[in-house]
């Protein structure tokens, strides 16, 4: 549907949605001002008023803090499942090579041994 927004580069985008974003909130502030100010000032309670808003939104923060922390921990659990798969299966298939006559294992053990240097020092350093 907004497949769209997959032309223009990041950068572009993300201003774009930041300036729109900023706008919208100008233009509510400068509408809704007078409307607010007169509601608030009005009560004797404005101060109460502005602390329960304060502590609605910490608390909408920090329950969104730890959804963040929930989900970086359950990506960097699922990639380090990933890798011990792939480790798992590469000791599993040099130790399978072992089984082939000497010429064949050789070749195959170092051609193996080849790529798994090649992927981890030069394709994925980090």
């Amino acid at each position: 549907m907004f497949y769209w927004i997959y032309d223009y580069p990041t950068a572009y985008v993300g201003a774009t949605f930041g300036l729109a974003f900023v706008l919208v909130t100008w233009i509510g502030i400068i509408l809704l001002r007078p409307l607010v100010h007169g509601w608030v000032h009005k009560k004797r309670s404005a101060n109460d008023l502005v602390g329960f808003f304060l502590s609605a939104f910490s608390m909408i923060y920090g329950i969104l803090l730890g959804l963040l922390a929930v989900a970086a921990y359950q990506s960097y659990s699922n990639a380090d499942e990933i890798v011990a798969k792939e480790t798992t299966s590469l000791a599993a298939l040099y130790r399978d090579f072992s089984g082939y006559p000497q010429p064949l294992r050789g070749a195959l053990q170092s051609s193996l041994r080849d790529d798994t240097v090649e992927v981890v020092e030069r394709s994925w350093p980090k």
